[in-house]
């Protein structure tokens, strides 16, 4: 493997429970053990707020290198039972509010008749184009997944119950899925902790993949939300996703767009959206990103943007070892990628540029 995973490859292997993205070890004849991991450094030249790659990070990176912020490790077993039964299994370790493991994943899967299968348990939650393999840096050409978007939305997995139903259509391959349950996150949210209960979630997502070109359309929705920790009501959430992606194994360009909807009263209604691309040759890829995030609500509607320009390169320095570095212009508010902030930053909104290194592996 000497580049990265398109997202289609990624996703389509770890939500159906296979390590592809990963170097796999067999134990006996029914159990796949596989690993990945990011050990990551980022400094920015502004003491006035730390940045944080996850809404779930509590602490960040300021004038002093930090390590937390994309450093993570995950462990991932597959049994397969026989031909129709089988089960996933992944713990991962990254900066979270209580700095411990975490079953992220933990689901049985049953394949069945017609190109369905069922899977029950705790399961990725499908809001993103690459939600399922964006714990895996070495999965991602880029350093990080823009914050724009992917920090809108605060959970990664939920508990219940989804159906996926695969099928060939002429040149087209189509995936759909429909999902059901509940999510719960502990964030830090305007300068407080508080705790989001998705206690009715529900998802559908169509993936539609065609030679180089890949698209995904979902929405996912959850009535009642209850935020701890903010005087607000329970909000009726709706976060709608559409993404494309064309990827000829030389050029890479994708992008996804995103909008949240809740019941009034909400601060947090927003549009958001990314492009990224990049060129692979040999192995290097040098790539670039912008993403922007619009405010909606009473609270942040009519602020600016937050606005991101990114550019990087991944070396893939040995087989399943990949060196990124990256740099960030970064014009943007308290709301997402920044914590801990002082007065004078939330009031001034500086401009603040950030330099990252990582390297990410799987095994």
């Amino acid at each position: 493997m000497n580049r990265a995973l398109s997202p289609a490859v990624a996703a389509m292997t770890l939500a159906l429970g296979a390590p592809a993205a990963m170097a796999a070890t067999q134990i006996g004849e029914h159990v796949a053990v596989s690993g990945f991991g990011t050990i990551g450094a980022m400094v920015t030249d502004n003491d006035g707020a730390q940045y944080r790659s996850d809404l779930r990070q509590f602490r960040g990176a300021d004038k002093s290198a930090d390590f937390g912020v994309d450093s993570r490790l995950g462990l991932q077993a597959n049994v397969k039972f026989n031909d129709t039964f089988s089960a996933v299994g992944q713990l991962l370790t990254s900066r979270r509010q209580s700095d411990r493991p975490v079953v992220e994943w933990l689901y049985g899967q049953a394949n069945l008749p017609a190109g369905f299968s069922l899977q029950l348990g705790r399961m990725v939650l499908p809001t993103f184009m690459v939600s399922d393999s964006r714990s895996v840096g070495y999965a991602a050409h880029w350093l990080r997944a823009p914050q724009e978007v992917y920090a809108q939305y605060p959970g990664s997995s939920f508990d219940g119950g989804q159906l996926q139903y695969k099928a060939t259509l002429g040149p087209v391959n189509l995936t759909a899925q429909l999902a059901a349950g509940k999510s719960k996150s502990d964030i830090s949210l305007l300068g407080t902790a508080a705790t989001v209960d998705f206690e009715k979630l529900r998802s559908a997502n169509l993936l539609l993949e065609t030679g180089n070109w890949l698209f995904r359309l979902g929405q996912t929705q959850a009535p009642g939300v209850k935020i701890s920790g903010v005087p607000l009501p329970p909000l009726d959430d709706k976060f709608t996703g559409v993404g494309v992606q064309y990827d000829n194994g030389t050029l890479l360009v994708m992008g996804e767009y995103t909008m949240r909807r809740q019941s009034d009263p909400s601060p947090f209604d927003s549009n958001s959206w990314y492009l990224s691309s990049g060129w692979r040759f040999g192995a290097w890829m040098p790539y670039v990103a912008i993403s922007r995030l619009s405010p909606k609500g009473p609270l942040f509607g009519g602020t600016p943007d937050d606005k991101v320009t990114a550019i990087g390169v991944r070396w893939d320095a040995m087989k399943n070892l990949d060196v990124k570095a990256q740099f960030q212009k970064i014009d943007a508010s308290t709301r997402t990628s920044f914590v801990n902030a002082s007065p004078a930053f939330a009031a001034e909104r500086p401009t603040v540029n950030a330099l990252s290194v990582a390297v990410d592996f799987v095994f």
